[in-house]
């Protein structure tokens, strides 16, 4: 079983993925912001983070670049989330090093392939 984190601030998007994961045998952990995603992971130590772009405060990008800098987790699996799929935003997640990018509101189908990708 996967322990997967969710950083979203929509708590129904939190609680639709949650439950898609659950069906399939992963452990969901959630937070509400990029900081408390960032605490989490460090102390959670998660298989793979799904990452709302479009937060207050801190938005998904800015997130996963401090992430990147921070010693011990840059090397975190990370898989974006957005309502608004552009190439320019594929193509900045990629630099970024984020395993996926995937449309919100998140599909199971959708999912399971970011999951079976990243070997999860």
């Amino acid at each position: 079983m996967s322990r997967i984190l969710v950083v979203d601030d929509d708590s129904m998007a939190v609680r639709m993925i949650g439950f898609i994961l659950k069906k399939s045998g992963h452990e969901c952990l959630s937070a509400s912001s990029g900081a408390q995603g960032m605490a989490l992971l460090k102390s959670e130590n998660p298989d793979l983070m799904l990452l709302d772009i479009e937060m207050p405060g801190e938005n998904g990008f800015e997130v996963l670049e401090a992430l990147r800098r921070e010693s011990g987790i840059s090397d975190a699996k990370v898989c974006l989330m957005s309502g608004t799929v552009t190439d320019d935003l594929r193509e900045r997640a990629e630099k970024l090093g984020a395993v996926g990018f995937i449309s919100k509101p998140v599909s199971a189908a959708e999912l399971m392939q970011v999951l079976s990708r990243t070997e999860i």
